[in-house]
């Protein structure tokens, strides 16, 4: 997945009221930032280290406010993949 899939994806659980499915698939993205395993390239490693220390949902928080924001989702940032980028 890309970082424009990931942030459209982000965005159509919102569009959709949040259904348990987009829950779920909201969990599991806040839960492979915590691990490191997908990077936010809006915060600078420290940054991300304390969103996620903040827990999950302020992860989730974080996500969706990115997804409103449109330096997140810009062409420039849809090049790279979100998956692996550490």
């Amino acid at each position: 997945m890309n970082t424009a899939d990931f942030w459209a994806s982000v965005r159509a659980i919102a569009a959709e009221g949040f259904t348990p499915e987009g829950l779920h698939k909201l969990d599991r993205y806040a839960e492979l930032l915590i691990n490191g395993r997908i990077v936010y390239q809006r915060f600078s490693p420290l940054e991300q280290y304390g969103c996620a220390a903040g827990g999950l949902a302020n992860v989730i928080a974080s996500l969706l406010a990115g997804a409103e924001a449109s330096t997140d989702c810009s062409s420039e940032t849809a090049r790279s993949d979100f998956e692996g980028e550490r």
